[in-house]
């Protein structure tokens, strides 16, 4: 048979389909015409899609892949309902902890989500392979500006993070240490004009030192990330930091509740839009009057956002920031790097007031560090190598993670977890480090405060903590790029407070401290703790 025998046998063939389906038409449309016919139709389709619906979640929640996993009976047909778990609120990390204890370090959350503990899986989901974040990152994007934290795009991320990752390297930080000084001298100031003026008989006074740590770290991100002091230790009423929390607030309910959000927040959890050109505009002047002012000056002032402007002005495109992803960058920043390194500062107090015993070893590694004629704050060379203090923070960070609420995942292809638990692709992996953290499996007596455990010289052969199972900052290409900036920040701050300060618990405050909430990061319930302190 030659071609032109094929060609017309297939134009004939085609001419018969095309006939057929004009037939097929005409009759639908005829049928069709007839209201009752409409109404049946519309009432099959409707239960046939909802059968099939309801016939594969059965089918997914009892034969599917992830139907042998243990979990809640519920969660083989919806995911976890955080809004039913969430009272009081703030509260419902601590069921998933829960569910962890009775289930184990693998549980199922839902038809195609999955709560992970496992130190092995951990590591392998965020190290070795990798996995991408999770679509819930998504609603962290406005307008698909994306931002080193909320990104889900592999590529993109390694493309900012290579630019921006110098700005944290040691020696770029060791450029900002005297901002953090100067903030922290401020707190200094702030806390001896307390007592001079509230002092009692004892020279004590009392201080919230969870909302003085905030606002010092807001303070120490306006200096380092936005060229300026927001003064929020001094008067705490800067508009920027209320604004973006406001808003990262706002942002985080819809990402927990969209429906809910949509429906009874305002502008549908979206942050105020009028707030939102304000604050561009705030950034935009300051990154203008920055480089205006920079032209021509011998020394650029060392920070953050000389850095990331610094980098907009290459001439390589490919390598350069537009002045919408500084605003992003630095946004992030503030909301990034200060709540939760202050709340981990909060948490070490609180930890050491409980602990009396611990709170007196780390007085006396102190006592062996002097201050220099004339000195307030303790340099970061002073303190930087100190066991203790670091024992200290590595054991609050270990006890209080503040993304107690886990870190989420994306599965991109079939994967075996640890050669024994199978997770089909686009399978939601939480990663819950918080209670891999406090599991006895890695840790004995995880509930104590026991900073010796991070010290070589007092680990006990027979009760050795497991120090790989300890994710605080992740792991791998999404780790947090802040990491040594918020280090060299805790051991300043709480150096030089303790140096310079004795310490008292307030029993009613220590009874409220022993709760956790988590919002945005891990908080204690009134987001306040007030101590009594004196000058030693």
């Amino acid at each position: 048979m030659d071609c032109q025998q094929v060609t017309k046998q297939l134009e004939a063939s085609s001419l018969e389909i095309i006939r057929r389906l004009d037939t097929f038409s005409l009759q639908a449309t005829k049928y069709l015409s007839n209201r009752s016919n409409l109404e049946t139709v519309g009432k099959i389709t409707a239960i046939s899609v909802a059968t099939y619906v309801v016939a594969n979640r059965l089918y997914q929640g009892f034969f599917g892949p992830l139907s042998g996993l243990p979990g809640p009976f519920w969660s083989k047909f919806i995911e976890f309902p955080r809004f039913l778990f969430n009272r009081p609120r703030g509260t419902s990390y601590q069921r998933v902890l829960s569910l962890h204890d009775k289930y184990g370090e693998v549980v199922r959350l839902g038809p195609t989500f999955v709560s992970i503990a496992d130190k092995n899986m951990l590591k392998q989901i965020l190290f070795t392979e990798d996995f991408p974040k999770a679509k819930i990152y998504d609603a962290f994007q406005k307008k698909g500006d994306h931002t080193l934290f909320s990104t889900t795009d592999a590529v993109w991320h390694k493309k900012r993070r290579r630019l921006v990752s110098p700005a944290f390297s040691i020696k770029y930080l060791n450029s900002m240490e005297p901002f953090m000084a100067k903030v922290t001298e401020s707190l200094v100031y702030k806390i001896d004009s307390e007592i001079a003026l509230h002092g009692d008989s004892d020279s004590y006074a009392h201080v919230d030192i969870w909302g003085l740590a905030q606002r010092l770290a807001l303070d120490v991100i306006g200096e380092t990330a936005f060229g300026q002091t927001f003064n929020m230790v001094e008067k705490n009423d800067h508009f920027v930091p209320g604004a973006i929390t406001d808003g990262m607030k706002a942002t985080a309910v819809s990402v927990l509740y969209p429906l809910l959000a949509k429906l009874f927040l305002k502008n549908g959890g979206e942050p105020d839009p009028k707030l939102r050109k304000v604050l561009f505009q705030f950034m935009t002047d300051i990154i203008q009057d920055r480089l205006k002012n920079s032209k021509g000056e011998a020394e650029q002032r060392k920070d953050i956002l000389q850095f990331l402007i610094n980098v907009q002005q290459t001439a390589d495109a490919d390598n350069s920031l537009t002045v919408d992803s500084i605003i992003s960058e630095t946004t992030l920043f503030l909301i990034a790097g200060s709540e939760t390194t202050s709340n981990s500062i909060g948490f070490a107090f609180i930890h050491l007031l409980q602990n009396p015993d611990k709170l007196k070893k780390l007085y006396q590694e102190l006592d062996t560090v002097d201050f220099e004629p004339g000195q307030i704050i303790l340099h970061h060379e002073q303190v930087k190598h100190l066991p203790y203090l670091n024992a200290v923070i590595n054991e609050t960070l270990r006890m209080d993670n503040v993304a107690a609420a886990g870190i989420f995942r994306r599965v991109p292809k079939d994967t075996m977890l640890d050669g024994r638990v199978f997770v089909p692709k686009d399978t939601t992996l939480g990663c819950n480090i918080l209670h891999a953290q406090i599991n006895n499996k890695y840790w004995p007596h995880p509930q104590e405060f026991k900073p010796e455990r991070w010290l070589e010289s007092s680990q006990n052969k027979d009760e050795a903590s497991d120090l790989e199972a300890f994710f605080t900052f992740s792991v791998g290409t999404r780790n947090c790029i802040g990491k040594n900036f918020a280090l060299q920040e805790m051991r300043l701050v709480i150096a030089t407070l303790l140096k310079t300060y004795e310490i008292q618990p307030i029993e009613e405050e220590m009874e409220e401290a022993k709760e956790r909430r988590h919002f945005i990061t891990l908080t204690v319930p009134s987001c306040k703790f007030n101590i009594k302190v004196r000058r030693r």
